[in-house]
């Protein structure tokens, strides 16, 4: 009897207890290997989560030219860049003011910003390579500036050293002088004269010419120029309208006393912290970008085909007077404008603003015919 349960005993553990056991363990290690699969994608999943960045400017909605050239930086990120960075975009300064948006970059308020060297030359002095008369042409400024070339690598090389980073800039465009009542054809005729400026670079080039710079907001020329504060403005052609300046200037000196861009820039160490996969988009975006804003005839939002054909007459057929200069008043403007790009270099560095200049071509102020 005792042998006969034993042997149903052993029977018993050797073909139904060990599968058992086996199964068990099976199916053990099979749901570990489950769970941890599914933990690992959703840690996958997670990493690769869509960020969303913010984009501040002070440029409003429906700008002539400026802000449907901005705004063409936006949209390609939020069509392309889906399930990686997608842009919060804030323009008109309804989230930072122009003076503002560097502090609020800096301050993290903002992830980006198109923001124009005015505002940031005096923590930056690198960026007045942009504002300097020594560009011919938009289109050749675009070549010099755009991403990957050296003036790109040295600006912000320099600018790294200050924790700022260049993301793109797709090119400049040149600021004219707007005069109420006084004919200018020379720095001469500009003695007295009182001309709003929007930063240090362009109020030192005034002052060789012998007029009294006033920094202040373009927001503020219409009613400066109809109180007779100010006796005309440096601003450029393609938003001077949005400004309303023909209705307060009676001249238009065609001519780049200055120049003027609106880059995208982002502080380092943020840009440092995205992911591979967010920074490359953003620069594939940001090419595109660059030159479907200010490059060639066709293909940019703003180029100098435009200006001749296209903005200059806007202007004429309101009433305005268009100034053309001969080569001499163009070259009397050029060395007055000389000891501003010394001074420049100076306080840069010699090393630093020599090769600056040397990528620009050192090419002569850019003017258009008639």
């Amino acid at each position: 009897m005792k042998t006969g349960i034993r042997t149903e005993i052993s029977f018993f553990c050797r073909f139904h207890i060990k599968p058992v056991i086996f199964f068990i363990g099976f199916f053990t290690i099979a749901a570990f290997f489950l769970l941890s699969a599914s933990c690992f994608g959703i840690q996958q999943k997670n990493s690769h989560k869509e960020i969303t960045l913010t984009l501040a400017s002070y440029v409003p909605a429906g700008y002539p030219y400026l802000y449907a050239g901005q705004k063409i930086f936006v949209d390609l990120v939020n069509k392309r860049g889906k399930g990686v960075v997608q842009l919060n975009s804030y323009f008109s300064g309804t989230l930072l003011k122009g003076n503002l948006l560097l502090p609020g970059l800096q301050a993290g308020t903002t992830d980006l910003i198109f923001q124009t060297g005015a505002y940031l030359l005096g923590s930056y002095p690198i960026i007045g390579i942009q504002m300097l008369p020594v560009w011919k042409t938009v289109s050749e400024s675009y070549k010099a500036l755009k991403m990957g070339t050296p003036l790109y690598e040295l600006q912000n090389q320099v600018l790294g050293e200050k924790n700022l980073f260049q993301l793109a800039n797709s090119g400049l465009i040149p600021e004219f002088l707007w005069t109420r009542k006084k004919l200018v054809r020379t720095p001469g005729d500009m003695k007295g004269l009182k001309i709003r400026v929007a930063g240090i670079v362009e109020a030192k080039i005034i002052q060789a010419f012998g007029a009294s710079p006033v920094t202040m907001p373009s927001a503020e020329l219409p009613q400066s120029l109809q109180r007779g504060v100010i006796d005309g403005a440096l601003i450029n052609p393609w938003t001077a309208q949005g400004r309303g300046i023909e209705e307060f200037c009676e001249y238009m000196l065609v001519h780049p006393v200055s120049w003027i861009s609106t880059p995208i820039y982002i502080m380092r160490d943020r840009w440092d912290s995205l992911s591979e996969s967010v920074k490359r988009m953003l620069l594939d975006c940001a090419s595109e970008w660059e030159i479907r804003y200010m490059s060639f005839p066709g293909i940019g939002i703003v180029n100098e085909e435009q200006l001749s054909n296209e903005v200059i007459p806007a202007y004429e057929s309101r009433g305005m007077k268009a100034v053309y200069l001969t080569k001499k008043e163009v070259d009397a403007f050029d060395n007055a404008a000389k000891p501003v790009i010394k001074w420049w270099v100076k306080r840069v560095g010699e090393k630093i603003g020599n090769t600056a200049l040397k990528y620009t071509g050192k090419s002569a102020a850019y003017a258009v015919q008639p």
